[in-house]
């Protein structure tokens, strides 16, 4: 495979190529750039399997020539971004939601090491323009709201894309995920729940009712605290823990002070 690296601090982009070369036998060729339009040309020219990015780069970030290249339909490579620690909440959602992998510096060998190859899997299952036309189309939007698709792994590579209208509700299953849709279809995901968690909870109307499942407050039907059941409008019957089924119940609660025409849906929902 041939792979490049785009980052602007020279000494940076040599430790990370020297880490490369260290731990992946399939990548033989690394090449380097460190500014936007050498990065776009190098990509243009050159027929890459793995480009590595940073984010902030001189005059811009990534996202320009990738923007630039999806409007080209040259978007045929496998992508990880390596960024830093203090990369903003925005950014990170918005690599979470496009289902492409990213790595913070300093690099750790072992997440290293399992995103090549992830990358490797997924070049035999080319989704790519898809995925970062959605990771633009997130960027794009400042109000997240505006967009409502979520990209989820499952084995193998694959990516599949869900509205978050289709989602009633995830459970956790070891390490990874099992998500539900309204007409009753399961699929597995292969990242654990709380990779989803934080992103889903804060960007739309999901709430965890329990340690191992997170719910669609939208597709709620009905809860009887109680018995610590949640009912989905498609028939799904879900089980609190006593936390979760209390905080679910306050929430519910607090939001019937606000009054308006939500105010008789949940005064409906909550038994």
């Amino acid at each position: 495979m041939n792979a490049l690296i785009v980052e602007d601090i020279i000494s940076t982009s040599d430790l990370i190529k020297n880490r490369i070369q260290s731990l992946s036998k399939s990548i033989k060729t690394i090449d380097q750039a460190h500014d936007l339009e050498t990065a776009y040309n190098k990509i243009s020219e050159n027929d890459l399997d793995i480009v590595f990015l940073d984010i902030q780069m001189p005059n811009g970030t990534t996202f320009d020539i990738l923007k630039r290249l999806s409007d080209e339909n040259k978007i045929d490579f496998e992508i990880i971004f390596i960024t830093g620690q203090k990369e903003s909440e925005y950014l990170i959602n918005a690599i979470k939601f496009s289902a492409i992998d990213f790595l913070y510096k300093p690099l750790d060998d072992e997440a290293l090491i399992q995103a090549i190859e992830k990358a490797e899997n997924k070049i035999t299952n080319r989704k790519n323009a898809k995925r970062v036309e959605l990771l633009l189309e997130y960027v794009d939007k400042v109000d997240s709201n505006h967009t409502n698709r979520v990209a989820f792994q499952l084995s193998k590579g694959l990516i599949k894309f869900f509205n978050v209208d289709q989602i009633t509700h995830l459970m956790a299953d070891g390490v990874v995920t099992k998500v539900f849709l309204a007409d009753g279809t399961e699929y597995r995901a292969t990242k654990n729940l709380g990779y989803y968690k934080s992103f889903l909870i804060s960007q739309f109307n999901f709430c965890s009712i329990s340690h191992g499942t997170l719910i669609n407050v939208d597709l709620v039907d009905g809860y009887m605290h109680k018995e610590q059941i949640v009912s989905m409008k498609n028939g799904f019957k879900l089980k609190a823990s006593r936390r979760g089924g209390k905080e679910f119940k306050d929430r519910m609660e607090d939001s019937l002070l606000d009054g308006g025409s939500f105010f008789t849906r949940l005064k409906n929902l909550i038994k």
